[in-house]
C-alpha cells in the first residue's frame, strides 16, 4: 500500500459515502475483455491493433461502440454492438467474476459504520447487476449508476456527482475507489477524496494513479481498523 498522507489512510470522520468503480476496482473482471475484443474482431476479419487496450480503458460501452464503428468497418449499429458484448460477457459476470481482495470485509465495515455506498461504472447495467448479484453484495449499495444513466462518461465527473446526489451526499463527504486514471480524474474533478486500487491489469498506470490519488491499496482490509 502506498501512503501519500498518513492521516488519510483510514476513512475520515466526515466521509459519509463511499463510491466504487466496478470493473478492476470492486470486482476482478478486466481480464476477460481483451479475449472478448480478440474474439469479436476475429469473427469480423480483424486482428487486434496495437494500442487498443489503452484506447478503450475507461470508456463506457457506448463510447466503445462509437470507437469500434469509427475504427472498423462494422455493419452493426452501436446498440447492436452493446448487445453483442453484453451477451459475450454475461456468463463470465454471472459465474467467474469475483470481488477484489478484502472487498467483502470492507463493505461490511462501512455498513457497520453507517456509511452509504454506491457503484459508478462505465459498464452496462445488465453486467453490473450480474456481478453484484453473483457476489451477493447488492444489499450494500444505495445506488448503481451505469453508462446508461449519464451523458458523459469518465473522466467527466457526471457519474460521481449523479451518485452523490442520489445518496443525498455532498462531494466533500464522498470517498471514491477507482483503478484507472480516467476514473480518478473524474472523482478529483467532482471534488471527492480518491483511493486507487492496484492490481495486475491496471499496474501499467501505477505512476499516473499515484499522482492522481490520495491513497493507493491492493487489499481493502488495509482500510479496516
Amino acid at each position: 500500500m502506498i501512503r501519500k498522507e498518513k492521516e488519510k489512510l483510514k476513512l475520515k470522520e466526515d466521509i459519509t459515502t463511499v463510491l466504487f468503480d466496478l470493473d478492476g476496482t470492486l470486482v476482478d473482471s478486466m481480464w476477460m475483455w481483451p479475449d472478448i475484443d480478440r474474439e469479436f474482431l476475429k469473427e469480423r476479419g480483424y486482428d487486434v491493433p496495437d494500442g487498443l487496450k489503452a484506447d478503450l480503458d475507461g470508456l463506457s460501452m457506448s463510447e466503445d461502440a462509437v470507437y469500434f464503428k469509427t475504427h472498423f468497418d462494422l455493419k452493426e449499429s452501436e446498440e447492436e454492438l452493446i448487445d453483442i458484448w453484453n451477451n459475450m460477457a454475461l456468463r463470465h459476470y454471472q459465474e467467474d467474476v469475483r470481488l477484489q481482495p478484502g472487498a467483502a470485509e470492507f463493505l461490511d465495515f462501512i455498513k457497520g459504520r453507517g456509511i452509504k455506498a454506491g457503484v459508478v461504472t462505465s459498464n452496462s447495467r445488465v453486467l453490473a447487476l450480474a456481478a453484484l448479484q453473483s457476489n451477493d453484495v447488492m444489499e450494500y449499495f444505495g445506488t448503481i449508476v451505469t453508462s446508461e444513466d449519464v451523458i458523459h462518461g469518465k473522466p467527466d465527473p457526471e457519474g460521481y456527482l449523479t451518485a452523490a446526489g442520489k445518496l443525498r451526499s455532498t462531494p466533500d463527504q464522498c470517498m471514491v475507489f477507482e483503478d484507472l486514471p480516467a476514473g480518478l480524474i473524474a472523482a478529483n474533478s467532482a471534488g471527492m477524496l480518491t483511493a486507487a486500487f492496484d492490481d495486475d491489469y491496471s499496474r501499467p498506470y501505477l505512476d499516473q494513479k499515484s499522482e492522481l490519488c490520495d491513497l493507493m491499496i491492493n487489499d481493502y482490509r488495509d482500510l479496516i481498523g
